[in-house]
């Protein structure tokens, strides 16, 4: 048996904050992993579809060789599923990732009002220069949709999670992949 929470923590893929307090976070207590609060059920609740405080996510991508999203892009509440599917969209398209939309406010709701970026659901990623490696990827090896609208769609799974891309092409604002991670 592990004795030190932060090595079994560790070795189980989840980020320990030191110091962390819920506070630092707007997601529920149960979701915040710290050093005095791990234990079994909130590993579990984190390995599953919790949530991330914006400091977790970036700890994991960084980790992962994913740069710190630009702009005023949150990462505040997002779900550990949809940090492991760009991870995971990474390690297969060997692309540079960058994020250029999280939680932030100022994202419609679309349709479907569950997989939001609001909820954690969702990332939107650059498509321009470096991004044009992950366009490439997508195109070439993801399953072809209707379109959403006017935007073309593709779909995927990655580590035994589901993807939408949606090419979105906004009147107002950069072109940029919307994907959601379920």
């Amino acid at each position: 048996m592990i004795k030190n929470l932060t090595l079994g923590a560790a070795l189980a893929g989840i980020v320990v904050l030191p110091g962390a307090t819920a506070s630092a976070t707007a997601a529920p207590a149960k979701h915040l992993v710290t050093d005095a609060s791990l234990s079994a059920p909130a590993h579990r609740t984190l390995a599953g579809n919790g949530r991330l405080t914006n400091r977790q996510a970036l700890a994991r991508l960084a980790a992962a060789g994913i740069r710190h999203p630009v702009g005023r892009t949150s990462l505040e509440g997002v779900r550990t599923r949809t940090i492991q599917g760009v991870i995971a969209l990474k390690k297969a398209s060997h692309c540079t990732i960058i994020i250029t939309g999280g939680t932030e406010s100022g994202h419609s709701t679309g349709r479907n009002s569950n997989h939001t970026h609001a909820n954690g659901y969702k990332l939107d990623l650059r498509t321009r220069d470096e991004g044009g490696c992950v366009t490439r990827w997508i195109k070439k090896t993801q399953r072809k949709g209707k379109p959403r609208g006017h935007d073309p769609r593709w779909y995927g799974n990655l580590a035994g999670i589901s993807l939408e891309y949606v090419y979105e092409t906004p009147k107002r604002g950069a072109t940029h992949w919307d994907i959601t991670f379920v």
